[in-house]
């Protein structure tokens, strides 16, 4: 069986996430409001926000006022993502989610730099990767056969 080479998989993401238009996953940046059984590891805490943006800060080299005004935004996204939470399961809960992830995006892309705004795009591409490899794992075990 021939392994697939990180290449590969970048390039089939870049065309991926613009045909989708990255309509689920997270900002982590928000993809922290996007949490649940198949996602990267449920309910966004406090401490997974803190995590994410520690990664974010060192990646983009966010200064001390961006990092503040990022973690608000975060912390705003992950009160309207509980209340959304709180919805019946429906096409208008599932919208909001998308609505709210497209908006703390554009939220935080806002207080970037375009140097930062690419790396930016980079981490997630990079998370995307690593939770479909994860996806695969899970699925198709872990042995090479």
């Amino acid at each position: 069986m021939q392994l697939i080479n990180k290449q590969t998989i970048i390039a089939a993401l870049v065309g991926g996430v613009s045909a989708l238009a990255l309509t689920v996953g997270g900002v982590a940046l928000a993809h922290g409001t996007a949490g649940g059984p198949y996602g990267k590891g449920g309910p966004w805490t406090g401490e997974k926000m803190e995590e994410h943006l520690a990664e974010m800060s060192e990646r983009l080299d966010l200064s001390p006022e961006q990092e503040e005004q990022v973690r608000t935004i975060m912390e705003q996204a992950r009160t309207q993502a509980e209340e959304i939470k709180e919805m019946p399961r429906s096409k208008e809960k599932f919208t909001a989610m998308k609505d709210l992830h497209f908006a703390t995006e554009d939220q935080i892309y806002a207080n970037l730099s375009c140097e930062q705004r690419e790396e930016l795009r980079l981490l997630k591409r990079e998370h995307k990767v690593e939770r479909m490899q994860q996806r695969f794992e899970r699925h198709h075990g872990s042995d090479d056969h």
